[in-house]
């Protein structure tokens, strides 16, 4: 610090580079460097990652801050939203390591526990580790100012944030101290837990939009169901019958899962998340929000078929994943998820496959107007259901897996 007493501003320094291929005909590089610099409690020198077009013009001038999860490091970017997804529309991606704390020795939210120097000593203490929540916004304001940044992500006109699981925590710190105010437009932290954002925006210490986006698992979420005080800058949705950690319909590793359960929140994550950025941009409120309803000590409802039930603020019914609304099994939202009681077309009432699918197109017509899901994901479920006559969507999840996740027909 200057003997003046004003803060240098932090930096980032020069990055290695990649290429990572092309989305949606926009040719992506990955830059991997060092940020550094003070925050109001203490110096920090981290590891930073952002993906963005080789061409900054071919991007769309927003960025997603994603601060790394413990253990998945930036899983919004690879697992959750997806690379093709968030670069086919010509987001730029930006990450950076904000905790030094590490859990049965894994430490993934410093980024890059391989990269040697880093430290953090400020913020707080916790446990093993130290975690300085002011090191994520300081990275999300340099990458407007920053001449590395300016030079990697051109103009940059909307900051956006996501966080999942642990890596929420720092998103609702940000914005419940104040800290995201006048750094980000959008934040969208999801399989969250404890927290209130909506006192925070009522108290002022944030002015931009919000949208939660939960699972089954995360049960009521009364700290986060819409109150209906911040209708221009908040919603949440909770997704019946999902896990917190659901199948990504990805090759299995120690990082993912597979075969636990074919109800997921990432339809809706991706749908929201276009919604979010579209309020932004061009001041479209989202649809209104919707919660698992529950009786008064939090227990959550359940249909006949044993699955949470979901409802606006008026409590009228919304509509669920198609497979869940036709009750094709018991889908169990728990950590990883899984299901039981899987119903064949004939248990379902149905006489033949194509009158299944006239009722699951159905079901699923009310799921996309209900803009819970985007039209082409709407599409691609419905093909999975075709897949395996004359099994259901959720039998083809079961029985022919590598067919349903390749979207590929029986023989």
């Amino acid at each position: 610090m200057s003997d003046l007493g004003i803060r240098p501003i932090p930096r980032l320094e020069e990055p290695r580079k990649r290429r990572i291929g092309a989305f949606g005909g926009i040719e992506y590089v990955q830059y991997d460097g060092i940020f550094s610099g003070r925050t109001s409690t203490g110096k920090f020198r981290v590891p930073y990652r952002i993906a963005a077009p080789v061409n900054p013009e071919k991007g769309n001038q927003t960025v997603l801050v994603e601060p790394p999860h413990f253990n998945i490091a930036l899983g919004a970017r690879v697992f959750y939203l997806g690379e093709e997804f968030l670069f086919s529309r010509g987001f730029s991606h930006a990450g950076v390591g904000w905790s030094t704390t590490s859990f049965d020795g894994r430490n993934r939210r410093i980024l890059d526990p391989t990269v040697p120097g880093v430290f953090i000593n400020g913020g707080f203490i916790e446990e093993n580790g130290r975690v300085d929540d002011e090191i994520i916004s300081e990275f999300a304001k340099a990458l407007k100012i920053d001449r590395i940044a300016r030079r990697i992500l051109g103009d940059i006109e909307r900051r956006s944030i996501t966080g999942f699981s642990d890596s929420s925590d720092p998103v609702l710190r940000l914005i419940t101290s104040g800290l995201a105010e006048g750094v980000f437009d959008f934040a969208l932290p999801f399989t969250a837990f404890g927290h209130d954002p909506q006192a925070a925006i009522s108290a002022g210490l944030y002015d931009g939009k919000i949208i939660v986006v939960n699972s089954e698992f995360e049960g009521a979420s009364s700290e986060f169901v819409d109150r209906g005080i911040e209708l221009n800058q908040y919603r949440f949705y909770a997704v019946a019958g999902s896990p917190h950690i659901p199948d990504h319909l990805v090759f299995a590793s120690l990082t993912t899962t597979n075969r636990t359960t074919p109800a997921s929140f990432s339809p809706e994550l991706r749908a929201h998340f276009l919604q979010g950025d579209k309020w932004v941009r061009k001041g479209k409120q989202p649809p209104v929000s919707h919660h698992l309803l529950a009786a008064a000590d939090g227990t959550l409802i359940e249909d006949e078929n044993g699955n949470a039930i979901s409802v606006n603020a008026s409590g009228e019914r919304v509509p669920r994943l198609p497979f869940v609304e036709l009750g094709e099994a018991h889908y169990i939202g728990d950590f990883i998820g899984t299901y039981e009681s899987v119903k064949t077309i004939q248990q379902l009432g149905f006489d033949t496959h194509n009158d299944y699918l006239k009722a699951l197109r159905e079901k699923l017509a009310d799921y996309l107007d209900a803009k819970n899901i985007l039209k082409e994901e709407a599409e691609e479920m419905f093909r999975r259901a075709t897949l395996c006559p004359p099994t259901t969507y959720t039998e083809t999840y079961r029985d022919h897996y590598d067919n349903f996740v390749d979207i590929i027909p029986c023989p």
